[in-house]
């Protein structure tokens, strides 16, 4: 009986103790590498998944010094997990360092631009400390001065979307394009100008059109804090609007939506009576994206049937963009010839390292007409120019980047009359930077993927850089540096003030607008009547440069879409 007790008294033990180590959760070695981490709100708890499918909680530490509190722990290999708002559960945001502590996005920073950056000698020395945990801001610090005093180079921690926007996709946008000012000289209130809608998109089902002058968001004064709803937003929008003549006030509600936008936004052929026996092509262009090289093609092919003399290619508010974009648009005006025989139509020139590579492998640095993708159509098929072509380019302080190089760079082969305001300045050119994933060719990847952990893959994951990586001549290394911009050779005085005026807008193709108008007189001889510039009594704007993200990173330089992949680094 004593035996009998015994062995049930040790079973009892065993028991408890067996029990008691699954209540505690012992420490386990083979957990794997973290991948995902949720917060519980009510138990103010985080619940980490490993790669081996281990779950563990730990408890959160909640700061309730901030609006809203957060939640966050630091777990003993350094790594940060946290959510913006204890309040709420979901998905939490996982931070890694690595094992010197210093930000790993930080570090893909600094070796993505001491590598490809124009600059990069003097990244050489600006290598991150642990104080660097701000990747945004270690980007801006190290940047050359030139690029920060111009805003070229840029980072965002939404790669997806960046990618979208450059492919000419929306995710939460109005469908109009917005110019945002100062309401005066001294005030912080903005109003927002309706510079043109994109067809099909809720901006133009709500009636929203060019000229129109945006001054309430949701019944909020628009400011210089605010001014960003004008680009997008999450939820319906109701804009307080005035007609361009600042009468009329209306409210209209729009809801964001994903749609695409064709930048071959308006195209027509004017001939007949008071053409002088011209036809003129006019082609409206809002940027450089290589996904619609077809509807360029279409457009051309429609010129070509209707045999223009002239071509009018309206660029004034056309930020730039890919310069696989510009070179096939240039396929199609350069001499057809000069196409054919795939003359160059611009050099570009890196910091010693790229070029070492290029040279190394004797890779080209030159793009050529006539180059294009093989799911586009020949572009020498559409091509308007046997030449005779007369090429007129209307420009702004708006036109930058690739409307600028496919400006220059068609001068070497045809006359270009350029009409308007002195371009942007932007004699630059740039790469997307990510840490691993090429997009199919179009980014520069900075690590060998596989050298890259599951976590650090997480962290890296949707950041990405788009410094400035060269700058551009045309075919006989000619630039624009000293000039820095465009200077037309058919200047229009009154292009700044008119463009902060919607007043005197008219639709875009309309013969009596100013910068079209002068262009027809240049082709039929018409008079040319002075441009109508605003009265004194008039509401004196002031250009604030606000623009959408990627808008801004269209102007500061070309994007090389098609760059030649150099090796990546294998991270150690």
């Amino acid at each position: 009986m004593k035996k009998i007790l015994l062995v049930f008294f040790t079973f009892t033990i065993l028991l408890i103790h067996f029990t008691s180590c699954k209540k505690d959760d012992p420490i386990i070695d083979n957990k794997g590498e973290l991948v995902s981490a949720t917060y519980q709100a009510v138990s103010k708890t985080f619940t980490l998944t490993y790669s081996s499918g281990y779950k563990e909680k730990v408890n959160a530490v909640v700061n309730s010094t901030t609006t809203p509190p957060t939640a966050s722990i630091t777990l003993t290999n350094g790594t940060t997990i946290y959510v913006e708002d204890a309040s709420v559960s979901g998905n939490a945001i996982i931070n890694d360092n690595s094992d010197d502590g210093i930000n790993l996005v930080s570090k893909f920073v600094y070796d993505g631009m001491a590598q490809y950056y124009l600059w990069a000698k003097e990244i050489k020395n600006k290598k991150p400390t642990v104080n660097d945990s701000d990747p945004e801001k270690y980007f801006y610090k190290i940047l050359n001065s030139i690029d920060t005093q111009r805003g070229w180079s840029w980072i965002t921690d939404d790669v997806d979307k960046l990618m979208a926007g450059f492919e000419g996709e929306s995710t939460d946008a109005f469908g109009f394009q917005p110019l945002g000012l100062y309401y005066d000289e001294t005030s912080d209130r903005v109003v927002g100008l309706v510079r043109y809608v994109y067809p099909n998109t809720p901006a133009e089902k709500a009636g929203l059109k060019r000229g129109d002058i945006i001054t309430h968001a949701n019944g909020i004064l628009l400011n210089d804090k605010n001014w960003t709803i004008l680009f997008g937003a999450n939820s319906t929008t109701t804009f307080t609007v005035l007609d361009q003549n600042y009468q009329n006030a209306r409210e209209v509600p729009i809801t964001p939506a994903a749609f695409t936008t064709d930048p071959v936004l308006y195209h027509k052929v004017y001939q007949g009576d008071g053409f002088a026996g011209r036809k003129v092509g006019y082609l409206f262009y809002t940027e450089f994206t290589e996904n619609y090289n077809e509807s360029l093609y279409n457009v051309f092919s429609e010129f070509k049937s209707a045999g223009i003399t002239d071509l009018v290619l309206d660029l004034r508010y056309n930020p730039g963009g890919y310069i696989t974009a510009a070179t096939y648009l240039a396929s199609l005006i350069a001499p057809v010839q000069d196409v054919k025989n795939k003359g160059a139509f611009t050099i570009m020139s890196y910091n010693d390292y790229v070029n070492g590579v290029f040279d190394d492998n004797k890779w080209d640095r030159k793009d050529y007409l006539g180059e294009y993708k093989t799911k586009y159509s020949n572009p020498v098929n559409a091509n308007v120019n046997n030449g005779d072509l007369k090429l007129y380019v209307i420009t702004t302080r708006s036109s930058a980047s690739a409307s600028e190089l496919l400006t220059f760079c068609l001068k070497p082969y045809m006359q270009v009359e350029q009409i308007g305001e002195k371009t942007s300045g932007k004699y630059t050119a740039s790469w997307t930077l990510h840490a691993y994933n090429d997009y199919d060719g179009k980014v520069q990847a900075v690590y060998v993927e596989s050298s890259l952990k599951i976590s650090e893959k997480r962290t890296l994951g949707n950041w990405a850089m788009q410094p400035i990586v060269g700058k551009y001549t045309d075919k006989n290394n000619n630039s624009f540096i000293n000039t820095n911009g465009l200077i037309p050779n058919h200047p229009i005085e009154s292009t700044y003030v008119n463009e902060l005026t919607p007043s005197v807008w008219k639709p875009i193709g309309e013969e009596s607008d100013y910068l079209f108008a002068k262009a027809l007189s240049l082709i039929t001889g018409r008079p040319y009547p002075v441009a109508v510039t605003r009265s004194a009594s008039s509401i004196q704007y002031r250009d604030a440069e606000f623009y959408s993200t990627k808008e801004s990173i269209l102007r500061e330089g070309v994007i090389i879409d098609n760059p030649k992949l150099l090796p990546t680094i294998k991270k150690r």
